[in-house]
């Protein structure tokens, strides 16, 4: 243990996650729900049991069990039961953790708030790149277009768990971090002109997928890739091999999207 955390366990194994479900029986063990009501439960339940495990979530990824196990624990809590005294649970749990809006009580959803917590981690990669702890990652997994690369297997499983967040690989919500942030373009020095996600919905390695595979220069920046006047004649639009025709109308495309795109060199780039 470390600052209260298992350090160099397997966070998939339920042993990993002992010390944090024996802190939340330990916490209930001293609160007799006899004694409240169910506004003063659920009060209880949102402002102090949700918080317990909050440390631990948001530095690993917890299995589906152990989630189970520390949900199941809050709905016997919930509706005034314990391990030993096993009451009716009125409403489903999924129906307890809806938005007030949606008829629900706004529990929080634990595996979507792991998610959550393990996201801060990929937002702080990309606003916090000069701290000390960036620059060990660098050294230890090697940066590309900006981003850490993933690595290989040797990984640690933080870093393969917020990778997957980062790349939204095996995330039911599809990705769900790369459709919330993008770039807004200052003098535009800082932004990769294929990796970014700075004009659209999806960065332009996957809108215009062909193009990005032909591109000479991958890592070029929109200062490399549009000139000062807006127009897209930059020097940095050089290909492996001559276009065909209907990539010409691809790239035709692209530079229709780019039309009017002005660098404002008074402004930094910044994340959104």
């Amino acid at each position: 243990m470390y600052l209260g955390l298992s350090i160099g366990g397997d966070p998939w194994r339920l042993a990993f996650w002992e010390p944090v479900l024996k802190t939340i029986k330990s916490r209930l063990s001293g609160w007799q729900s006899r004694f409240l009501s169910y506004g003063g439960r659920l009060v209880l339940l949102k402002s102090v049991l949700t918080a317990l495990p909050v440390y631990a979530l948001s530095f690993f990824k917890a299995p589906s069990g152990i989630i189970s196990i520390i949900e199941s624990t809050f709905n016997k809590k919930n509706w005034g039961g314990s391990e030993d005294n096993m009451k009716i649970s009125w409403i489903a749990w999924s129906s307890v953790c809806l938005r007030k809006e949606y008829g629900g009580l706004g529990v929080r959803k634990l595996q979507e708030f792991n998610s959550a917590l393990l996201g801060k981690w990929c937002w702080r990669m990309l606003v916090n790149r000069g701290g000390f702890w960036y620059r060990v990652l660098v050294v230890q997994y090697g940066e590309k277009a900006g981003r850490l690369e993933v690595g290989g297997r040797s990984v640690s499983s933080w870093w393969r768990e917020v990778a997957k967040i980062m790349d939204g690989v095996g995330d039911a919500e599809g990705g769900w971090f790369a459709e919330r942030v993008s770039k807004k373009v200052g003098d535009d020095t800082s932004t990769y002109f294929w990796y970014d996600r700075w004009l659209g919905d999806v960065p332009f390695c996957t809108k215009f997928r062909r193009l990005f595979d032909l591109a000479s220069n991958k890592l070029s920046t929109v200062a490399d890739m549009v000139v000062p006047s807006g127009e897209v004649v930059g020097d940095a639009w050089g290909w492996r091999r001559g276009l065909r025709v209907w990539e010409e109308e691809m790239l035709e495309e692209c530079r229709q999207l780019l039309n009017g795109v002005v660098l404002q060199f008074d402004l930094s780039d910044r994340w959104l």
